[in-house]
C-alpha cells in the first residue's frame, strides 16, 4: 500500500520540480467555500438552502465531526489555523445550516427510546430518535445550545426553503415516538427566529417494502427527497406487492406542495415509476417538466430486472402530472441501473454487470426522449457532473491496479458517439468487492456525495476518501495506512494526477481558500499550500475530534481484498493514519526554495490551471 511519507530528498525534488513546471503563481478563491448544489430555476422567490458538514463565514469555518463536536476554526491566515470554539452535541451530528448568528445542527442517535437525550451516541438499530439543536455561535469561545427539539428516527435528508425546515426521517417501528410500522416521516419547522424554532406540521408515508441483504443503492427504506420552492418529492422502494416482483412497477414517488411560505405541508400526487428511487440523482423537475429513470428490482438485486425507464410528466400541480414521454434503455446485456444525472436538455444514465455502459439520453423534446449514444468502460460511475460538453464523473473499479477510485472526463459533444477523453485511478487497489469500495472508501452516499467530490473553477478536482479496514487488521481500526484527499488537475481534455494530500481520520470535504486547500475529516483541520500542485505542502494542522470508525458497513462475500479469503467479511470505513509534517524540514526547504527561486523564475511557464470548458 502505498505510503504518504517523503524522505526530505524526495520531497524537496518534488518542490523544486513543481516550481520548474511553473506551478506556482496567484490563485483566485473563485469556487473556493462550501459547496453549492446547482438547482433547477425557480419559479418562487424563496431561496433553497442545503444542509452540510461544513459552513464558512468569511474566515471562519464552522466544522462537525462524527465524534460529537461542533468546531469554529479561524482559517483566514494562510499556514495557520485557530481553534475559537467548540462545543459537544448529543448523538452523531449529521449535517448543519448556518442562520446568521446560529447553527441549526441535526444529529441522529441522540434520544434514548425513554425519550431522554444523552452525549453517548445511542445505535439508530435500537430505537434512538433524531435531535435538532440550535446554537447561539456569536461567541465562538462560548457557544450557547438555545433551543432544542426531538424527532423520531433517523434523519435521512434535509432543505431549507425560505424559513422553513424540511426534515425527511425513517422510522423503523421501534423508535422513540416512532409509529406502529416503518415509515418516512416529513417535518416542518419554522426557523425565522432560531432561537425560536417551532415544529409546524408532519406528513408520514409508510412503506412495506421487503428487506434483503443485496442493496446495491443502500437500504431500502431510506427515501431520497427532491425540492423544488413549490414541491417536495420523496422517492423510494415502498408498497410493494411481493406477489407482484417482476412484473409489476416497485417504484414510487410521493409529492408534497410546499408552496406555503409558512410550511404548511399539501399532499399531492402519487406517481409509480418502473423501480425504485434510491438517489435524488434519478429525478428532477426542470421548467415544468419531471424527468424521472428507474428500473424495476433496484434495491433488491444487483443488475436489476429489464431495461431502465425514462419517463417525462408535465406538471400541472403537486396534484397532477400528466405523463408525457416515455422510453426504455436498450442495454447491451442485463445490467443494473447505478447512476443517473440529469442536464438541461439530456440526462446520463450508467448500468453496470462486469463493464459500465454510459447513455446518453436526448430530452431537448420532453415529450419524445430519444436514446442516443453508449460507452462502454471498466468499473462504473458513481457520481457524474455535467460541464457543457464534457462530463466529469467519480468512478469505481475493483479491477484497476492503479486503484479502486478513479475521476474520469467524458466528451459529450455528440451525443451519439460519447468518448472518454482521460481517466485518472487512485485509491487502494485490488479490493474484490464493489460493496466494499462503496462502504469503505466512499465519503458520502449519492445522495450527498456533490459535497464532499468538488470540480473547482480553476479546474482543481478533490476527492476525499478513506480506506477499508482488511480483514487481517486488528485493534482498534485508527491505523490504517490510506486515505486522504486526492487532487486531479483538469486541463481541457486532460487529467492530472496531483498530489495525496495526507489527512487522518475519515476525510470527508476539501476546499480552496485563499491560496490555501483546506480538508476536514472527523477528527483534524489541515491546510496545504496551492503552490505546488505535485507535492502535498502541508502548512497546519488543528485536531476537532476522534475518528469514528464505521462498523456497521455491512457484510460482503467472496472475501477481502490483498488476499482476503472467502465467505462473509466485514469491512468498515476504517480511520486513516496519516503523517502531518515532520518538524524541522519546513525551515531548511523555505531556505532552499528562496536561493534557487530566481533561477527559476526565469523558466517558468504559463499555468495550466484553468481550461474548463
Amino acid at each position: 500500500m502505498r505510503s504518504t511519507r517523503l524522505t526530505l530528498c524526495s520531497f524537496f525534488i518534488a518542490l523544486v520540480a513543481a516550481a520548474a513546471a511553473g506551478c506556482g503563481g496567484a490563485r483566485s478563491t473563485a469556487g473556493a467555500g462550501a459547496p453549492v448544489t446547482t438547482l433547477p430555476p425557480s419559479t418562487g422567490q424563496r431561496a433553497i438552502e442545503e444542509a452540510d458538514i461544513i459552513q464558512l463565514d468569511g474566515g471562519l469555518l464552522y466544522a462537525l465531526s462524527k465524534s460529537g463536536t461542533v468546531s469554529i476554526v479561524d482559517i483566514a491566515t494562510p499556514g495557520r489555523l485557530d481553534l475559537l470554539g467548540q462545543a459537544t452535541l448529543r448523538g452523531e451530528p449529521f449535517e448543519m445550516y448556518r442562520r446568521g448568528d446560529f447553527l441549526v445542527t441535526m444529529a441522529n442517535g441522540a434520544v434514548a427510546t425513554d425519550g431522554t437525550t444523552t452525549a453517548v451516541r445511542q445505535p439508530v438499530d435500537s430505537g434512538a430518535g433524531a435531535l435538532v439543536s440550535v446554537l447561539d455561535v456569536r461567541d465562538p469561545s462560548r457557544l450557547l445550545e438555545v433551543a432544542t427539539l426531538k424527532v423520531p428516527g433517523e434523519v435521512a435528508d434535509s432543505r431549507i426553503v425560505g424559513n422553513v425546515l424540511y426534515l425527511a426521517t425513517y422510522e423503523n417501528a421501534s423508535c422513540y415516538g416512532c409509529g406502529t410500522a416503518p415509515r418516512t416521516m416529513v417535518t416542518t419547522f419554522n426557523v425565522a427566529t432560531p432561537t425560536a424554532i417551532a415544529l409546524i406540521e408532519q406528513v408520514s408515508f409508510q412503506s412495506n417494502a421487503p428487506d434483503g441483504y443485496n442493496l446495491p443503492w443502500g437500504a431500502n427504506w431510506k427515501r431520497s427527497i427532491f425540492v423544488t420552492d413549490q414541491r417536495l418529492y420523496i422517492g423510494g422502494h415502498a408498497d410493494i406487492d411481493p406477489n407482484g416482483y417482476g412484473t409489476a412497477k416497485e417504484g414510487i414517488i410521493d409529492v408534497l406542495d410546499i408552496s406555503d411560505p409558512g410550511g404548511r405541508l399539501e399532499l399531492g400526487a402519487r406517481i409509480t415509476v418502473a423501480g425504485a428511487i434510491l438517489s435524488r440523482w434519478q429525478l428532477e423537475e426542470r421548467s415544468g417538466i419531471l424527468r424521472v429513470i428507474s428500473q424495476q428490482g433496484a434495491g433488491r438485486t444487483g443488475n436489476g430486472i429489464g431495461e431502465p425507464q425514462v419517463d417525462t410528466f408535465r406538471v400541472e400541480s403537486a396534484q397532477s402530472f400528466v405523463p408525457l414521454g416515455h422510453t426504455s434503455i436498450r442495454l447491451p446485456r442485463q445490467e443494473g441501473l447505478r447512476t443517473v444525472r440529469f442536464d438541461a436538455t439530456r440526462a446520463y444514465a450508467i448500468t453496470y454487470n462486469q463493464t459500465d455502459p454510459l447513455f446518453v439520453i436526448d430530452l431537448a423534446d420532453p415529450a419524445r426522449p430519444i436514446q442516443r449514444g453508449e460507452l462502454m468502460m471498466p468499473g462504473f460511475m458513481y457520481h457524474l457532473e455535467p460541464h457543457g460538453d464534457r462530463v466529469i464523473g467519480l468512478g469505481i473499479d475493483r479491477t484497476d491496479p492503479g486503484g479502486s477510485l478513479n475521476v474520469s472526463l467524458f466528451d459529450v459533444e455528440d451525443a451519439d458517439h460519447p468518448r472518454m477523453l482521460a481517466r485518472v485511478p487512485f485509491a487502494v487497489a485490488n479490493i474484490t468487492e464493489d460493496y466494499a469500495i462503496l462502504d469503505g472508501e466512499i465519503a458520502e452516499d449519492q445522495d450527498r456525495i456533490q459535497k464532499a467530490f468538488r470540480v473547482f473553477s480553476d479546474g482543481i478536482v478533490v476527492v476525499p476518501f478513506s480506506a477499508p479496514r482488511p480483514y487481517y487488521a486488528s485493534g482498534d481500526g485508527c491505523a490504517n495506512d490510506g486515505g486522504g484527499v486526492q487532487v486531479v488537475q483538469w486541463t481541457g481534455d486532460t487529467l492530472t494526477k496531483r498530489a495525496l494530500l495526507p489527512l487522518p481520520g475519515n476525510p470527508r470535504r476539501a476546499f480552496e481558500y485563499d491560496e490555501q486547500m483546506i480538508t476536514v475529516s472527523d477528527s483534524n483541520v489541515r491546510t496545504f499550500s496551492l503552490e505546488s500542485a505535485v507535492a502535498a505542502h502541508q502548512t497546519a494542522d488543528l485536531t476537532i475530534g476522534t475518528c469514528v470508525t464505521d462498523a456497521s458497513s455491512g457484510y460482503y462475500p467472496g472475501g477481502g481484498f490483498n488476499g482476503g479469503g472467502g465467505g462473509y467479511e466485514e469491512y468498515p470505513r476504517a480511520c486513516s493514519a496519516a503523517p502531518g509534517r515532520i518538524a524541522g524540514w519546513e525551515p531548511v526547504i523555505l531556505v532552499l526554495l528562496v536561493l534557487i527561486a530566481p533561477r527559476l523564475r526565469g523558466r517558468r511557464g504559463p499555468r495550466a490551471m484553468t481550461g474548463l470548458s
